[in-house]
């Protein structure tokens, strides 16, 4: 999707849910449905704050790759590393964003997320 000039989080969004279906686990799935809204946001904020940078965006994939390897290999210990640390990166690289991402994409995309939350 990158590669064809599209922001990718679709199809983000689709590779995080197809191992929550896989799981076999109907929590993950009632889970990652109901948190599907912020989740497409969230993922549209970090792919943008992702596109400025290259080795961000190489991380990205070789991330979801060590995923994919573990869950090919049947060893769920080294795929809930993998996505621990996936998620850990995905949050050090929005703390790593250039203060113009937050300027210009980034705030834009994050405000749908904080707008309508509960007080």
């Amino acid at each position: 999707a990158v590669a064809a000039g599209r922001d990718g989080a679709d199809e983000d969004v689709s590779f995080h849910r197809a191992i929550a279906k896989a799981s076999g686990n109907p929590f993950m799935i009632h889970t990652l449905d109901y948190l599907a809204r912020f989740l497409h946001g969230a993922t549209r904020v970090t792919r943008a704050n992702e596109a400025r940078r290259e080795d961000f965006s190489d991380a990205v994939k070789q991330e979801h790759l060590q995923i994919v390897k573990a869950i090919a290999a049947g060893d769920p210990a080294a795929a809930r590393a993998a996505a621990a640390q996936h998620m850990k990166n995905a949050l050090l690289r929005i703390r790593q964003a250039d203060p113009a991402f937050w300027q210009q994409d980034g705030t834009r995309l994050a405000r749908p997320l904080v707008e309508k939350l509960p007080e």
